[in-house]
């Protein structure tokens, strides 16, 4: 048997079997289907004839009918089923349609009569099956099922008293799906099309930005002949990579304000996408430098070497002492240095993504320079506590629990938030006096 809906040519054999008078059994036999699938197709497509020759239909209680006086005039000797005027209309409440037998049982429709062929007169309501008709109808059905929402108006405000608020708090569709797949009564694809059909009171411009990614073109490569890279170039880094696979491997970037002014050093762990963020009086070289230390210094050389064995950074004139980035204030190693090739930045692109957060809360040429440390490290820990598809639904500062000791947390100020107050808006660090 077919399970496949039926198609336009199988209902033109239909219809074409039905003029035949050919059987329901054989015309289901044919199509591989079952008899009760022919019967619904045509009881559900059939339509009923209109017009003047069909206006009149006879009574089914005709022969048995004793009604007299229908037409109101008392001194009618007649009965009033030999009154087309008042039998067949609705001038007569005890009036029942006579039905056909080709309509009552199989097969339901007039296609195979010989009155309905030569187009005799037939007091009974007559339907045929018509193939382009029901193929019409079909496609309508089809397309209206898949139409609107499959919600109770109940569901519906239930699901946007969730979905809004976070939304609108800078969250994406995904990370909402995330921690509340259990509360919503629809997929994560159905509620991007609820907010894109207006259904809740969230709308699309409350989404996060689409990222915009420009068409790259050729720089040359004067630059992958950098002198302080030499030996250090991402060849190397991969060869490094291999020699010792349990390093643990960070990449270094800048995110800046308004040229001249202060900037973001942002640090991020591989292993759990824990995003660290410094902020930097200005883009120099000793600006890094100093910040590096002073964590150097408040974690200690040894936590630090562990946490951040290799670090992975671009080719920017603020990591162009790579002596002094990988030493402390007094001299002694603390990590490893490598660049990526010039104009590369697909090599580090975790750090890179993850500059899309600040960017939600930080739009691009909005000034660092009102900022303090504070409004970085809480604008940190809501990026770090938003949920991830990368890491299967869980959020960077969650692994980050598990895989990186506790002091660097605690030296960093980072803590749990929940998911609900995750907040990655501009206004998270909007202040009165701002």
């Amino acid at each position: 048997m077919s399970f496949q809906h039926l198609s336009f040519d199988d209902r033109v054999y239909i219809q074409e079997s039905l003029d035949k008078s050919i059987s329901i059994h054989q015309i289901a036999k044919r199509l591989r289907r079952t008899d009760s699938s022919i019967a619904r197709e045509i009881r559900r497509n059939r339509f009923r004839l209109a017009g003047k020759a069909h206006a009149l239909t006879e009574c089914a209680f005709l022969r048995s009918c004793t009604t007299m006086h229908g037409c109101g005039n008392e001194d009618c000797s007649q009965n009033c089923n030999n009154c087309y005027e008042i039998c067949g209309s609705d001038r007569c409440p005890d009036f029942c349609e006579a039905e056909c037998p080709h309509i009552s049982k199989s097969p339901f429709v007039c296609n195979g009569c010989e009155k309905h062929i030569r187009h005799m007169v037939c007091r009974f309501p007559q339907y045929v099956y018509n193939a382009k008709r029901a193929d019409v109808s079909y496609h309508d059905t089809l397309h209206s099922s898949r139409s609107g929402i499959a919600l109770s108006p109940e569901e519906l405000t239930h699901m946007d008293q969730i979905v809004s608020p976070l939304l609108q708090s800078g969250q994406s569709i995904q990370a909402v799906f995330f921690t509340h797949k259990d509360e919503l009564p629809c997929s994560e694809r159905s509620l991007y099309n609820y907010v894109d059909g207006c259904y809740l009171s969230a709308r699309n411009i409350d989404m996060p930005r689409k990222v915009r990614f420009k068409k790259r073109y050729s720089h040359g490569d004067s630059r992958n002949r950098d002198p302080f890279a030499v030996g250090r170039s991402y060849a190397d880094f991969q060869k490094y990579i291999e020699a010792h696979p349990y390093v643990n491997i960070c990449e270094m970037d800048t995110v800046i304000g308004t040229i001249g002014g202060k900037v973001l050093l942002t640090l991020l762990l591989r292993s759990c996408s824990l995003l660290i963020a410094f902020l930097l009086p200005d883009k120099s070289a000793d600006s890094v430098i100093q910040a590096l230390n002073d964590l150097s210094d408040a974690l200690g050389i040894e936590l630090f070497r562990e946490t951040f064995g290799v670090i992975l950074t671009d080719r920017g004139t603020e990591f162009s002492n790579p002596y002094a980035l990988e030493c402390d204030r007094w001299g002694e190693i603390k990590t490893r240095v490598f660049y990526c090739d010039a104009y590369q930045s697909n090599q580090k692109g975790m750090i890179e993504r993850n500059h899309e957060f600040i960017r939600y809360v930080l739009p691009s040429g909005c000034s660092f320079d009102a900022l303090s440390q504070a409004d970085i490290t809480l604008m940190m820990n809501h990026i770090n506590n938003y949920p991830r598809e990368s890491l299967n639904g869980q959020s960077p500062f969650a692994l980050a629990k598990l895989l990186v000791k506790e002091e660097l947390l605690q030296v960093l100020k980072y803590h749990r938030i929940r998911p609900d107050d995750v907040i990655l808006k501009p206004f998270l660090l909007k202040k009165p006096n701002r």
